[in-house]
């Protein structure tokens, strides 16, 4: 069982988003190799394509996951301003389903590499252990 660090009501506090374009409910787990989030998708979501998160919303929810997660790191070490970060590149990118309203997903990040600022990472994000969506992406902190 997971222990949540970061719960949605403060999540606000490590990652640079606001609503409505808030992807992320909580952050179950980060370190320097990775990152896992939950978020569970409700109809008010302004990434869906009718009852469907579209691709872009998995891309988006890794992307606030590593978000989450830097600013999580940033936090420990007492920063107290979310870090802003820009996606550099998207590779690799794989489509195996698709999530739909009410879905809880489990979003797993693992950082492959790090360069100063520019991290390549591996995003994955499931629900109910079904992987959905996978790809790399270089992540920019600014």
């Amino acid at each position: 069982m997971n222990i949540m660090l970061i719960d949605q009501a403060k999540i606000k506090t490590i990652i640079p988003q606001r609503e409505p374009f808030i992807m992320i409910d909580g952050l179950l787990n980060a370190d320097n190799s990775g990152f896992n989030s939950t978020f569970k998708i409700v109809d008010t979501n302004c990434m869906l394509d009718g009852t469907s998160a579209s691709e872009g919303a998995l891309v988006e929810n890794i992307a606030q996951t590593c978000a989450a997660g830097f600013g999580y790191l940033s936090s420990l070490e007492g920063q107290t301003e979310p870090r802003l970060g820009f996606i550099g590149a998207v590779t690799k990118l794989e489509v195996f389903g698709e999530a739909h309203v009410n879905d809880q997903l489990d979003t797993r990040v693992e950082i492959l590499n790090t360069f100063e600022n520019i991290h390549l990472i591996e995003g994955t994000v499931r629900c109910n252990e079904t992987e959905l969506l996978k790809c790399q992406m270089k992540i920019v902190l600014a």
